[in-house]
């Protein structure tokens, strides 16, 4: 085999490796760009909740000052309806941290 046969295999064999760590370093950025948005979606819902509680909070003592039983704070429709949403934004969030932990184990 010639120096010249060497060197273009050399070449092609550096080609295809470089193509290869291209094509890997482009999964990576999408795989991590996928991530944050992930991430950023999870905080969303944190929020989401942290301002539903405070509305359950709210919507308590207000019940409360007005001289309403614990029973009838217990039911009230209104605070119903927020636990209904918490729980489903609980498990948006459950969801969300599963398709996260999926992407993390591919790597």
């Amino acid at each position: 085999m010639g120096l010249l046969q060497r060197i273009k295999d050399d070449l092609r064999s550096g080609i295809a490796t470089l193509r290869l760590g291209t094509a890997h370093a482009a999964s990576r950025a999408l795989e991590e760009t996928e991530l944050l948005r992930m991430r950023l979606e999870a905080r969303k819902i944190d929020q989401q909740l942290s301002d539903l509680y405070k509305d359950i909070g709210e919507r308590a003592v207000e019940m409360k000052e007005r001289g309403e039983t614990a029973e009838r704070v217990m039911y009230d429709e209104d605070i119903g309806r927020v636990v209904r949403e918490i729980q489903q934004l609980k498990e948006a969030r459950k969801k969300l941290e599963s398709e996260m932990d999926d992407i993390r184990n591919e790597q």
